[in-house]
């Protein structure tokens, strides 16, 4: 009998940090109740953690590019992903943005040129995909040989973030003592074949939401003191942060001003990670029951032992598949036209003299509503039809290992019941893979609540369900 506590996978790889922090006087404005609209300083850097996968044979590959941003506009990713591809020859299709999905790096929409800081965004991203497209170029030819060990475990930063607030006598995103989440931890070592440490990829899912409105610095969130205690530990090696499907988890401490805080969350996921590497085998091998040997006690010996050539072939396999879903858009979104209506009155409204009056908070909850509103004409003057939307499931798998690229904000429950439906194998569920054009995807018993991501969410209830069925019978034909 073979244990299975790690799965293994066997490719070419390269790895390497490009370091993308934006101007600290950037525009900034992430949050509806903030009141500042550009940055004051950075409070940690931002990074690109590249990784760069590719089959044995050379007949598969996938480039991984971890970014430090919420997300960006569709056209925004196309625009870079392209960049990247002309420089070092990886098809479109073969590149995925994972977005650490910070929230304090500020929201990098070309269309806010004229707002404070805002002239600073599109020669920021321009900037951003030359510098990773060069590294990519350069990491070409620097492929080589690499195990992947893939080991589960368990943080307690996510918390359950939908809350029902009795005086108010709704939900609030924030968050829920009272409901459990999911806080399983997968960490793939990524080494050389002598042992020595190339990189790391962590695949967690908690919004990083701990700084908020409060916040005017520009910070990768929990996700940048994540990666300095791995590698005051492990040295300075890209760390590919993967999210997992937060849309309904959070950090128990979350939404303020104080960087510490953020330090604070990263550190305990940093070290949650630290614990997984501890326990994998040096050198990836089989490791299996020997039999027993008398003793005090009949005792169960278990001992590593290197694979056979059918196993080693086997877990050197490299696949992609990709499947699409036609998920419905809800039929309540309204129109553009009404959406900008609104618009132009809160803005009168905002212009006014009575507005001069106003208190803080006051102004503060006004410009919050002007935002959602600025966010649903986005969402759905982006829609590619009226009746449907194409979601494209995307997997590549290397050996005992799969990664899953989904775009969106997926309610937690997905990665759940896929990987308790496909058996051994380790699946990386990576949400906000290209960004979030299709938004929420709630589960149907979280729609009908007035929950915040039913109002940020354009797809009709049902969509998530649709996935996992759709996922997980793909993947247990694979």
């Amino acid at each position: 009998m073979r244990d299975t506590t790690y799965q293994y996978g066997r490719c070419l790889a390269a790895a390497f940090i490009v370091k993308i922090t934006p101007p600290e006087n950037i525009y900034h404005r992430m949050w509806g109740a903030a009141l500042h609209d550009q940055a004051e300083g950075v409070h940690q850097q931002l990074e690109c953690n590249v990784l760069w996968l590719r089959a044995v044979d050379g007949s598969a590959e996938l480039l991984l590019l971890s970014v430090d941003h919420c997300l960006f506009w569709k056209d925004v990713n196309e625009a870079f992903k392209q960049t990247v591809s002309d420089a070092c020859g990886v098809p479109l299709d073969n590149i995925v943005v994972y977005f650490t999905h910070t929230h304090g790096a500020g929201l990098m929409d070309p269309g806010r040129s004229e707002l404070p800081g805002g002239d600073l965004i599109a020669p920021y991203l321009a900037e951003l995909g030359q510098k990773v497209a060069k590294t990519c170029e350069e990491l070409s030819d620097q492929l080589e040989q690499v195990w992947l060990t893939a080991g589960m475990g368990n943080c307690g930063l996510a918390t359950n973030r939908d809350y029902y607030d009795v005086e108010r006598q709704g939900f609030v995103c924030g968050f829920n003592p009272l409901q459990s989440t999911d806080q399983t931890l997968l960490t793939i070592k990524v080494a050389r074949e002598n042992g020595e440490l190339l990189s790391v990829i962590s695949n967690y899912a908690c919004h990083p939401t701990t700084l908020a409105w409060d916040n005017k610095l520009v910070s990768p969130d929990y996700v940048g003191a994540m990666r300095k205690t791995m590698r005051h530990a492990l040295g300075r090696i890209p760390i590919v942060f993967v999210q997992g499907a937060s849309g309904d988890v959070g950090p128990r401490e979350g939404y303020v001003g104080d960087v510490k805080v953020a330090e604070r969350n990263g550190r305990q996921l940093g070290l949650a990670n630290l614990e997984v590497l501890a326990g994998m085998p040096e050198i990836p091998s089989r490791y299996s029951y020997d039999g027993a040997v008398v003793s005090g006690a009949t005792i169960g010996v278990w001992s590593y032992k290197p694979f056979s050539e059918s196993e080693l072939e086997d877990l050197s396999s490299f696949t992609s598949w990709s499947r699409e879903v036609l998920l419905n858009y809800r039929e309540d979104l309204g129109t553009a036209a009404s959406v900008s209506q609104k618009i132009d009155e809160l803005e009168a409204v905002q212009g006014s003299a009575d507005a001069r009056a106003w208190t803080e908070v006051q102004q503060r909850d006004h410009r919050a509503l002007l935002e959602r509103e600025h966010r649903k004409l986005t969402r759905i003057s982006k829609l590619e039809s009226i009746e449907s939307f194409t979601y494209t499931i995307r997997s590549w798998s290397v050996g005992e290992i799969v990664l899953l690229g989904l775009n969106g904000e997926l309610y937690n429950c997905y990665q759940t019941r896929v990987r308790e439906a496909v058996g051994d194998r380790a699946v990386v569920v990576g949400t906000l893979a290209d960004g979030s054009d299709c938004w929420y995807l709630l589960d149907q018993a979280s729609y009908g609540k007035g929950l915040y991501q039913e109002e940020a969410s354009v797809i009709k209830q049902g969509g998530l369900e649709m996935l996992i069925e759709a996922t997980i019978k793909v993947l247990n034909l694979a």
